[in-house]
């Protein structure tokens, strides 16, 4: 029995024996080592994945819901105004191609017939006079000049070299403008008078002028073009 005891006494001491070498085994494997040898190797990867959808497309705006989306549309307040749309005499550019109504620049030939009494004679002058005038915006400018033969004494004794027709009123709207016009002569008189000019289309119109008077009476018409 005693046997017994000191050979289980001898196994236990083993037993501790080893676990006491077992632990000094860790501690001496660990207290040797830099503290600065510790384990840094972090994931330095700190990038945020913005890879979303960039894709910010938005439906184009069409403000008066009339086709023609904003930018395109030359007034996106307005369903009556976008590209490739009727025209019309509004004083405003109702198809977006940069020009309003009836703008841009006019010219033609306008026949005048004039009449003149002097010293109790009848004289009677046919002129084709040049149209030349422009319309921009409600203002209207024109000119018709007329220079009769420099070989026809009469005509340059009564009318002047040059026989000018001009506005009253410059201002214009819509597909009609009568107003009153000045007849100047170069000889230094002047008279007033009546015109008229009537748009048939967006490209073309009518002219009509007119001076009334005892001794001197005039009037012309022709059709004149958009250039």
């Amino acid at each position: 029995m005693l046997l017994r005891q000191a050979v289980s006494g001898s196994a236990r001491l083993a037993v501790l024996l080893l676990l006491g070498c077992t632990a000094r085994l860790t501690v001496d494997d660990t207290a040797g080592k830099d503290a600065s040898d510790a384990d840094t190797d972090i994931d330095s990867d700190t990038d945020a994945d913005t890879d979303a959808d960039t894709d910010t497309d938005v439906p184009p705006v069409d403000r008066d819901a009339d086709g023609s989306p904003e930018g395109e549309d030359c007034d996106d307040t307005d369903r009556h105004v976008f590209p490739g749309a009727a025209e019309a005499w509004d004083d405003e550019d109702g198809d977006c191609d940069g020009v309003v109504d009836g703008d841009g620049a006019w010219a033609g030939d306008i026949a005048m017939a004039a009449t003149a009494v002097y010293e109790g004679r009848r004289y009677n002058f046919s002129l084709v006079c040049p149209f030349t005038g422009t319309r921009t915006l409600g203002v209207l400018d024109f000119a018709i000049t007329c220079t009769p033969d420099t070989d026809d004494t009469d005509a340059q004794r009564l009318l002047g070299e040059t026989l000018l027709v001009t506005p009253d009123d410059a201002d214009v709207s819509g597909d009609t403008w009568e107003d009153g016009v000045v007849f100047t002569s170069s000889n230094g008189w002047d008279s007033d008078g009546e015109g008229r000019i009537a748009w048939s289309s967006f490209d073309d119109a009518d002219v009509a002028v007119e001076m009334g008077g005892v001794s001197l009476a005039a009037s012309g018409s022709g059709e004149i073009a958009r250039e």
